[in-house]
């Protein structure tokens, strides 16, 4: 059974909006009205109307950076007023695959954008946009530049693990009839489509 406060957003689309150096203003004003969206991290302040935040960090939300968005707050560590999901593990490690049977179960894939990925697929959405998910961190590590107040920004390493694992996923979110496709020009991931998001929207 889905937890009662999962939205459903069966037939209609989703886009997600990372923090990834190409993310931008410019770059989602078009959403608007066109399609459910999550916002991870600081991300919200792109789209402040967005319907869900997700942040996997508990060190993040303890900052109070998500305290005034007003839609649905999501993660995997609890904080006043933000739901909660949970994350599997398999032999005392993450498990960093594409989770679909459990809805109170996602993947950890080794960043928020994967999880809220995963969160999406059990929201019912079958239509995806990626906007953001650079993982890479040569161009900048956020489009925000580098957190501060003692909050962790990626290595290199870090990066090639989103890449590692995102791009893995996507045999079976085809498999389970999810369409994701990426609209972050400077991604490094290469198992999603590349579209223009406009061209997506329209």
């Amino acid at each position: 059974m889905r937890p009662d406060w999962y939205p459903d957003w069966s037939g209609q689309r989703c886009v997600i909006i990372a923090s990834g150096p190409s993310a931008s203003r410019e770059a989602v004003y078009l959403v608007q009205g066109r399609a459910k969206v999550i916002v991870i991290n600081n991300s919200w302040h792109l789209a402040p109307w967005a319907d869900v935040l997700y942040a996997s960090d508990c060190g993040w939300w303890k900052t109070g950076k998500g305290d005034a968005f007003s839609g649905l707050k999501v993660s995997r560590s609890s904080h006043p007023g933000v739901r909660n999901v949970r994350l599997r593990k398999e032999d005392g490690e993450w498990c960093n695959r594409m989770l679909l049977e459990d809805p109170y179960v996602i993947g950890a894939g080794g960043s928020s954008g994967f999880q809220a990925l995963n969160l999406a697929v059990h929201f019912g959405t079958r239509q995806i946009a990626l906007v953001g998910y650079d993982a890479r961190i040569d161009l900048g590590s956020h489009w925000h530049g580098d957190h501060g107040e003692g909050l962790k920004n990626p290595g290199r390493g870090t990066a090639e693990l989103w890449v590692r694992f995102l791009d893995e996923a996507a045999s079976a979110l085809v498999e389970a009839g999810v369409n994701v496709v990426n609209c972050s020009p400077v991604s490094a991931l290469t198992a999603y489509r590349k579209v223009e998001l406009a061209q997506w929207l329209a």
